[in-house]
């Protein structure tokens, strides 16, 4: 179960970074000597810090990182992940790329139970900032790190995408008419005309082909009919189906003729002019 827990945490976190600014890790609130808590009391107080965090920080800038994250980052048999038992805030924040890591431990101090937690910037090492909170029983170390971890979040400098920018809206002066020197001018519109004229000589051209083509398959058709004739037909019949095929012919090779001619020529034009 916890090797599942691992998988399913790494690409939910991972997500959340994509669209975060910097990374929080909260590490578990540990004992600094002998148990002195339930383990279910340290897990309640370390959720409850990871809490205070989401909501201090600004939304949508920061990924806080659970303790299922941190050990899903971590190479197993690590130095690292032996540390993480000592709860060794900086190393652990460098090794999983966390900006800020945070460190909580509980003690015992006068017969009262004492909460430290502290605040580290993980790549220079530095303490941004830490409190320390004294109760009889464990509902009071709740209180007052309710009360007192959202001023030890706010240290955190806000990320540049947070900071407040003020836009001056400079209106876009106008641009002056451009001057179109005259020949300039008569060389475009030359090329439009020519254009056109190009484009009419290709379909015209194309028109041709295609109707020869037509015909052409009209010559095969009465070609046939010709060849099927018999002998009881008349002279001025088989003359009359000859007359068709030649008709077919020739209006195949002029169309073919001209079309090929047409098309050359807008040819000629789009790359002359």
């Amino acid at each position: 179960m916890t090797h599942l827990r691992k998988i399913l945490a790494l690409p939910l976190f991972l997500a959340a970074l994509v669209h975060a600014v910097n990374t929080v890790a909260v590490l578990e609130i540990v004992p600094s000597g002998e148990m002195s808590l339930k383990l279910s009391e340290y897990r309640h107080l370390t959720d409850e810090l990871r809490t205070i965090a989401r909501e201090t920080l600004p939304q949508g800038s920061y990924a806080v990182l659970t303790r299922d994250n941190i050990i899903s980052l971590l190479p197993p048999d690590s130095e690292e992940a032996q540390c993480l038992a000592e709860s060794c805030a900086v190393e652990i924040g460098r090794a999983i790329g966390a900006e800020y890591i945070t460190q909580g431990f509980v003690g015992d101090f006068g017969g009262m139970l004492t909460l430290t937690v502290e605040l580290y910037e993980s790549m220079s090492g530095h303490l941004l900032g830490s409190f320390v909170t004294e109760s009889r029983d464990v509902m009071g170390l709740l209180k007052t790190m309710r009360e007192k971890a959202p001023s030890l979040f706010k240290k955190i400098p806000k990320p540049a995408l947070e900071k407040e920018k003020k836009l001056e809206v400079v209106a876009k002066p106008e641009e002056p008419p451009k001057k179109i020197d005259p020949q300039v001018e008569a060389v475009e519109k030359k090329g439009n005309a020519s254009f056109w004229v190009a484009l009419a000589l290709d379909a015209v051209g194309a028109g041709l082909l295609v109707y020869g083509y037509m015909q052409h398959g009209t010559a095969v058709d009465e070609h046939k009919k010709y060849s099927d004739l018999d002998a009881s037909v008349s002279e001025q019949d088989f003359n009359k189906a000859w007359k068709s095929v030649d008709d077919a012919k020739t209006a195949r090779n002029i169309s073919f003729a001209a079309g090929g001619v047409l098309l050359a020529a807008g040819i000629g034009v789009h790359i002359w002019f």
